[in-house]
């Protein structure tokens, strides 16, 4: 054999083993960011099904403070009416106005304070919902930008 036709040999492999590393070091990149997409779009739909059900719990505490509202306007109009209307002229029919007129009373603090507590929450879901969508659109950016 001749010398130079050895080293020829050795020379080849070593440019096709190169080159078999290359093309799997270039393969296994490429799979790791599409690993990487694809776990932040799965991200996006976790966040995107959460972002949903708030929404849906929050139109439900909508509809009931909405509700809340109607009562503590009536509440308030009866006690409005309630504590305008005393007479002096009999003691005991004084007494019986008044210890009424306290319930009504104790009853429109007590709605009141449903109807800020209800809209306290409302605006604790809104934070929520504002805090995840902007989260939701900065994962949608970066996944958009690692497509392009």
């Amino acid at each position: 054999m001749h010398p130079k036709l050895n080293i020829s040999k050795v020379m080849k492999r070593i440019l096709l083993i190169g080159i078999v590393v290359l093309v799997a070091v270039t393969g296994f990149a490429q799979n790791t960011t599409k690993v990487k997409t694809l776990k932040e779009q799965q991200q996006v739909l976790n966040l995107t099904s959460k972002l949903n059900l708030l929404k849906i719990e929050y139109e439900k505490e909508k509809a009931s403070y909405n509700d809340l509202n109607v009562k503590v306007a009536s509440v308030n109009a009866t006690a409005n009416a309630v504590t305008t209307a005393f007479t002096t002229s009999d003691a005991k029919s004084t007494v019986s106005d008044a210890k009424s007129t306290i319930k009504t009373l104790k009853e429109t603090e007590e709605t009141n304070k449903e109807l800020a507590k209800a809209q306290k929450k409302l605006g604790k879901m809104e934070k929520q919902i504002a805090k995840l969508q902007a989260r939701i659109d900065e994962l949608n950016k970066r996944v958009e930008f690692v497509d392009q």
